[in-house]
């Protein structure tokens, strides 16, 4: 069974990036932002909202 919590964040990636595959990588890359932590430990650490705030931001041009 699929993480609820995963899935929104690739569909949030997916969303900026245009490209499932790369939002499915994505979420194993370091972010300088977030001390090195991939999106993957974020999600589980309950930081969630974080992530998707992050991926906002880059959408809207403020980081990335």
């Amino acid at each position: 069974m699929e993480n609820p919590h995963v899935v929104r964040v690739i569909a949030a990636a997916e969303s900026v990036s245009g490209d499932r595959a790369k939002a499915v990588e994505w979420l194993s890359q370091p972010l300088d932002t977030f001390g090195g932590k991939t999106p993957l430990q974020l999600t589980a650490e309950g930081r969630l909202d974080a992530v998707i705030s992050y991926l906002h931001s880059i959408a809207s041009g403020f980081v990335g």
